[in-house]
């Protein structure tokens, strides 16, 4: 096992030669663009992993994690080194004005994007602007890059499986992205010229000179890089028992810090051999003590207790490796800290010191190995320190480096920050496979707040279309916020907008847009019955609705219902004559609200759709009628090349009959197609499962927001999305803004406390005592 480790790690020690220049303490020999790196005889490369929700997650699924991470320790390859580095990095105002901020337009609405950009550097600024990233790199003994190319491409695929089995992922990470991580190491927040692998091997200047600081004093216990100040300690003596949360611990003290683990496997039959001679050695030990004891003539002398207990661990330690399927593992744990002041660093060294101690572990600071210690905590490769520790697997594994996710997309919206690691979380729809939306919670749990974010954000940052249906009138503050970009219709019995719901546009259907539309229409009419409509009337329907769009291309005339209900009563059925008696009220009657053509304006950049006036009878006719009109909208888009948000509130209003559900499912598969981004929004989530076709929808959609839940609605939703109980307490706590986002594969609790003193909020809180949300509606006479 030694002669093993000391094979590993000899190039790493090398002929000592004295620096001549700073670069000359970059221990990297060549560079490949594609982020090979050789050293010595030995090449390494870098992998970027994603974090999982290890602290959120239940005790059972938490287990699952463990184990999983023990798998991926145990199929480390012996014949390579391994180091797992976690960075907390400061996040700079520069990225997030880059990545998040949004930009000036000049177009009225740069005061909102300001107090947009002000809200998310303040969330950044209050956590501490930390950004943690993590990285394994491995490194490997070859005879050419041929061979270790062929080598990391074959690591490649399976460190991404093994990681993506316990819900992680990992990305290679090329030359200049390596670069970047060590210029920010050496140099700090300073900007990194721009590099190209090519233009330097032409211009014969040394990759190190772009990274490198412009001096590193080298002292007994820390290090000078430039102006900054940093210092290497190790994990000196590991506790009999080590918490999973340690390595949490450690990484929460503060920015600029870095923390590897080295690990080098050991092959299960070098290991069992090793461990076999050493309980020989301690047997023939006490055996020569027991036969001292016997010539002593002291028979009834007891083993020695260091004896019996050397003799118990190396038993558990072959039977962990022979029965439990543990490996033994070489571990090395080294921490760098980098502060702008030696008194900032002295404190954040008692700091990590003292978290140790906590844990029974004992961290020390390297004596004279300062610059080895700093080759050694880089994810470069060599190990030039050695305090290597004898470790099982699941010793190993107690230091898992897994905290929880974080959901920081460029360019998406901001939504709260996260409840664990109080970054702001920015999500972004366009990354996942199914764009598809629910925000679901109780009233006042913060949900209709959150759509409007939502909302405002869309109008804000992008140049997409938005459509809206409102059914309780309050969405129009966004509308006369946008101003002659928005369209407000109020549809109500006693108003003068008008929608046709019988109108079709070019691609409406996949097949025959007329069964879609009598589709629609039977759902329509069930809605006015309040009740199925029988098997003979559907027959009626159906035919009349062809007959309509057929003399309607003859005549060039544009479809109604009022048409409709003229060619029903031309029927001789009487199922015919009694459908279209139905009709009359919405054709002829007081209610002709959608009757005849439309006459307001569907085409300004946002249009919101507002039944609040309809009355409880007729809204949910009125939310099918505005799911057709928006569907026609979004295949108008769809055609020009153009996103289209889709927002519908009282979302489970339409799964309450057949018919309605079996349009507004095909509504929804429409809107997928067609680059359209639905989102749904209702607080009923109990009416919602109960429905077959909502339930799917709801099971499908990779974005779902949780608010406080009601407790037989919170039984459903963890049945469905996996909640464990510990992550239940975001959803059950009855705080507004607060909850749970389900973001693919991620499950990240988040708080949502937005400024209250902005104009933002005015615009979109829905407490009637707050901002200008109207508490009374006025009707136009």
């Amino acid at each position: 096992m030694k002669d093993h480790v000391r094979i590993l790690t000899a190039a790493d020690e090398g002929r000592y030669r004295v620096p001549r220049t700073v670069r000359d303490l970059i221990h990297i020999d060549r560079i490949w663009k594609d982020g090979i790196f050789l050293y010595g005889d030995r090449y390494s490369m870098t992998w970027s992993f994603s974090d999982i929700n290890y602290s959120t997650a239940g005790d059972e699924e938490r287990q699952d994690m463990f184990r999983g991470y023990c798998r991926i320790l145990n199929g480390l390859d012996p014949q390579a080194e391994t180091k797992i580095t976690i960075w907390n990095r400061r996040l700079r105002q520069q990225e997030l004005e880059q990545s998040v901020f949004m930009k000036e337009r000049g177009d009225g609405l740069d005061r909102y994007r300001k107090e947009y950009n002000d809200m998310v550097l303040s969330s950044a600024a209050g956590s501490g602007g930390i950004v943690q990233e993590k990285y394994v790199t491995i490194s490997i003994q070859k005879r050419n890059v041929e061979e270790a190319r062929e080598y990391f491409t074959r690591t490649d695929g399976e460190l991404s499986a093994a990681l993506s089995s316990i819900g992680s992922g990992c990305a290679p990470v090329d030359a200049a992205g390596r670069l970047r991580l060590l210029h920010e190491v050496y140099r700090g927040e300073e900007q990194m010229c721009g590099f190209d692998i090519g233009e330097a091997a032409r211009n014969g200047r040394d990759f190190r000179d772009f990274i490198c600081p412009d001096g590193m004093g080298i002292r007994a216990d820390h290090l000078k890089l430039g102006e900054r100040f940093a210092r290497v300690l190790f994990l000196k003596h590991y506790a009999s028992y080590l918490s999973d949360s340690f390595i949490r611990q450690l990484t929460e003290i503060c920015p600029g810090m870095m923390l590897s683990a080295d690990i080098i496997s050991i092959p299960t039959e070098d290991a069992v051999k090793e461990v076999e001679n050493r309980l020989l050695g301690i047997e023939t030990g006490i055996a020569s003590w027991q036969k001292r004891q016997d010539r002593s003539r002291n028979f009834s002398a007891l083993v020695p207790y260091d004896l019996e207990l050397q003799r118990q661990e190396t038993k558990e330690f072959l039977d962990d490796l022979t029965t439990r399927d543990q490996r033994m593992m070489m571990g090395l744990v080294t921490v760098l800290l980098t502060e702008d002041s030696m008194r900032e660093l002295d404190s954040v060294t008692e700091q990590v010191i003292s978290a140790g101690r906590s844990n029974m572990c004992q961290i020390a600071v390297l004596r004279f190995q300062q610059a080895d210690g700093l080759s050694t905590v880089l994810p470069l490769g060599p190990v030039r320190i050695k305090a290597f520790r004898t470790l099982v697997t699941e010793s190993l594994a107690s230091l898992i480096p897994f905290r929880v996710r974080e959901i920081m997309d460029p360019g998406g919206t901001y939504l709260g920050i996260n409840a664990v690691s109080g970054n702001p979380v920015i999500c972004s729809r366009e990354k996942l496979m199914n764009q598809s939306a629910f925000l679901l919670g109780v009233p006042g749990s913060g949900k209709s707040f959150c759509a409007k974010q939502m909302i405002l954000s869309t109008l804000l940052n992008t140049d997409d279309d938005i459509l809206i249906c409102d059914p309780e009138g309050e969405y129009r503050p966004l509308a006369e916020a946008a101003g002659d970009r928005a369209s407000y219709i109020r549809i109500s019995s006693h108003g003068d907008d008008r929608l046709d719901p019988m109108l079709i546009e070019g691609g409406y259907a996949d097949g025959d847009p007329a069964v879609l539309k009598s589709e629609f229409i039977l759902s329509l009419i069930e809605r006015i019955e309040n009740g199925p409509v029988g098997p003979r009337h559907r027959s009626v329907i159906d035919r009349c609705v062809a007959l309509v769009y057929r003399e309607a291309k003859r005549s060039r005339r544009v479809p109604t219902l009022t048409m409709l209900r003229e060619m029903l009563m031309g029927q001789e059925e009487p199922e015919a004559r009694e459908t279209a008696l139905s009709l009359e009220l919405y054709t002829e009657g007081s209610l002709n609200i959608f009757g005849g053509e439309s006459n307001v304006d569907l085409d300004k950049r946002m249009v919101v759709f507002d039944i609040h006036d309809l009355g409880e009878n007729l809204k949910p006719a009125g939310l099918l009628v505005i799911t057709d009109t928006m569907l026609n909208r979004v295949t108008r888009n769809w055609k020009a090349g153009r996103r289209t948000h889709v927002f519908i509130d009282e979302f489970h209003v339409v799964f309450s009959n057949e018919h309605s559900a079996r349009f507004f499912s095909s509504a929804w598969r429409q809107f997928r197609k067609r680059n359209a981004f639905a989102t749904a929004v209702t607080q009923n989530v109990e009416s919602l499962l109960d429905s077959v076709e909502a339930s799917t929808m709801l099971s499908n959609s990779e974005f779902l927001i949780m608010f406080s839940q009601a407790a037989a609605d919170r039984e459903k939703l963890a049945g469905l999305t996996g909640i464990s109980d510990k992550q239940m307490k975001y959803i059950s706590s009855g705080d507004p803004g607060t909850g749970l986002i389900r973001y693919g594969n991620a499950l990240v609790p988040f708080v949502n406390h937005f400024p209250r003193d902005t104009s933002m909020y005015e615009l979109m809180t829905t407490d009637p005592g707050e901002g200008h949300y109207p508490e009374k509606r006025i009707h136009a006479e």
